[in-house]
Formats: structure tokens, C-alpha cells, sequence
């Protein structure tokens, strides 16, 4: 249960990360797919290595 518990927060974080992303697509017209991954890639890349330390 405690682990369960440690991931809500970053659990809460990915999901807005993803609206984030999504939001952004869709009110830019030249954004491509690949923008958005590498833009999510590189969100949840710093949000690791801030959970991490």
C-alpha cells in the first residue's frame, strides 16, 4: 500500500504533463506528432531525475 501511495504524485504529474501536450497540439497547426513526443519525452526525462534524487 505505501508504494501505491509514493507513485500518486508523479502518477498526478504524467497526466498533466499529457494534457499539456495534447492542449498544445491541438492549438498549434504546424506541431507535429513527433514534436509532441520529443516535447513529453523530454518533460517526463526532468521529472524523473527530479524524483530520483
Amino acid at each position: 500500500m505505501s508504494k501505491k501511495k509514493t507513485l500518486r504524485p508523479e502518477t498526478e504529474r504524467f497526466k498533466h504533463i499529457l494534457i499539456e501536450a495534447y492542449q498544445r497540439g491541438e492549438l498549434s497547426t504546424n506541431t507535429t506528432a513527433k514534436d509532441m513526443v520529443q516535447e513529453l519525452a523530454n518533460q517526463l526525462k526532468q521529472m524523473l531525475k527530479r524524483n530520483h534524487k
